[in-house]
């Protein structure tokens, strides 16, 4: 999948030097231009570019942002109000190759009874779904008297290919200079209308701790999946994995952050079920990290990754740690899979390409093209998890680490290798949020390169690791 690391310069880097561009580059980005326009990709011009992360101040007052219901977008951590939370809409059919599998009216109505038996037991007190759903009260005070700092993406309506999706915060931000992040709306095709599905997070909690999450939902309702579940991880890893302490002992942190994922998944399906929302078909992955001082753990169920890199590594190897995709055709969940009632099937493409997807065997669906996952209630009996894979690592101050934890709209088509090298050289070049920005746009380039009209949503966290006081 794109980007070569032994040449890690991102296309958009010509966009710095115009001269550089010959008069034919020039006409066939003006007419990529015209022609998005035409097809309802990009907004017209209104004076603001929506693809481009908005420098904001921090530190607002959390109970003015709670009586208002003030968000914003883009850019680094702390941000100002601009409009209140709006549910957004269902997603729309789609029938491109790397889109979500689409199920006919039998499949959709076997899926609703499914749907309808599962709420009755649970009505009945069934000790299998046995599980309270969180107040959202509970939550608020969670991030307002028991962390330091939160911030996570909240959904709005009206958004086009390109916006960056808007956030709420609670406490003032003490990571300028330091997280950044960027959320952006991919499209499903011409005049599309559907929400953006991916979402993300950051917490830091009271003992120094800090856990930034990024989760790429999918299905009918993933959008519902992922913004629920990067507020609930870190909430269950602060009530029942021990972050409400002054003092964690990190050889207890990985059984804390698979409770947090296990324990997510339970309160999802109440949650999914008391709002009417689909949780059969809908789901998401996610990617977790969570670091103080040199410490570092990942946690993961999907194809969302996170890469732990140095901008100056003392051999020629910018990757330091990375996470392990949860592919179909991956050995060992194939296998959980297959043994527990799934299949994977694969189909080639006259380009050569191969999409590999989970089924429940004799079935057509649900057509998952990852083996972990939150949501997914139909394939929770048939090897799709949401237990996560858990690693951890240390790094070295004096090689000045940073980390990107992004959904698989940047993975798609660019290695980790390509990815970290072409981040450190940029960070040393143009700063943290001009590399963010970059890292984005180039990995919208590359779905257009590949996919045409069709681009995931694509949101990537950059941290730069620093041995600070706060962290200590």
């Amino acid at each position: 999948m794109g980007g070569d690391p032994d040449s890690p310069r991102f296309e958009s880097d010509k966009e710095d030097h115009p001269t550089a561009l010959s008069a034919v580059e020039k006409a066939k980005e003006r007419q990529d231009t015209i022609n998005d326009l035409k097809k309802g990709l990009v907004p017209c011009p209104d004076g603001r570019k929506p693809t481009r992360a908005q420098t904001v101040s921090v530190g607002h007052n959390p109970a003015d942002q709670e009586a208002a219901g003030t968000t914003s977008s883009g850019g680094g951590v702390g941000g100002n109000p601009v409009r209140s939370d709006k549910r957004a809409q269902t997603m729309p059919a789609s029938s491109t190759r790397r889109a979500d599998h689409q199920f006919d009216s039998t499949v959709w109505e076997k899926l609703k009874k499914e749907q309808e038996t599962l709420h009755a037991r649970i009505r009945r007190g069934s000790v299998t779904f046995a599980f309270e759903r969180i107040p959202d009260p509970d939550l608020e005070e969670a991030w307002t008297k028991a962390c330091k700092y939160h911030c996570h993406g909240v959904m709005t309506e009206g958004q086009v290919h390109g916006n960056e999706r808007e956030r709420i915060e609670y406490g003032k931000s003490p990571f300028k200079d330091k997280v950044f992040i960027s959320c952006l709306k991919g499209s499903k095709g011409a005049k599309d209308s559907s929400p953006n599905q991916d979402n993300f997070s950051v917490t830091l909690f009271k003992n120094g701790w800090t856990l930034a999450c990024a989760f790429d939902g999918h299905g009918p309702n993933g959008h519902h999946v992922s913004t629920r579940t990067v507020q609930t991880v870190p909430y269950y890893l602060l009530t029942k994995g021990g972050f409400d302490q002054t003092s964690v002992v990190e050889s207890t942190i990985q059984d804390s952050l698979i409770q947090a994922f296990e324990s997510a998944q339970k309160e999802l399906v109440i949650y999914m079920l008391d709002n009417s929302h689909d949780v059969q078909a809908s789901g998401s992955t996610a990617v977790a990290v969570l670091w103080k001082g040199k410490s570092i753990f990942t946690a993961n169920a999907g194809d969302s990754r996170c890469v732990v890199g140095y901008r100056s590594p003392s051999s020629a190897n910018y990757v330091h740690h990375e996470t392990e995709d949860h592919k179909p055709i991956t050995p060992g969940e194939k296998a959980r899979i297959e043994a527990s009632g799934g299949e994977v099937r694969s189909q080639t493409y006259p380009d050569g390409w191969v999409n590999h997807r989970i089924f429940i065997k004799g079935e057509d669906y649900p057509g998952l093209c990852m083996a972990r996952t939150f949501g997914d209630q139909s394939v929770k009996e048939h090897g799709v998890i949401a237990t996560p894979e858990v690693s951890s690592t240390t790094v070295d101050f004096s090689q000045h680490p940073f980390l990107v934890l992004s959904s698989d709209g940047v993975w798609e088509f660019l290695t980790s290798a390509f990815v970290m090298k072409a981040v450190a050289k940029k960070l040393k070049a143009d700063g943290a949020e001009k590399t963010l920005e970059k890292l984005q746009k180039e990995a919208k380039k590359r779905w257009k390169q590949e996919e045409g009209d069709y681009c995931d949503d694509i949101t990537s966290v950059l941290v730069i690791l620093e041995d600070d006081d706060f962290a200590r």
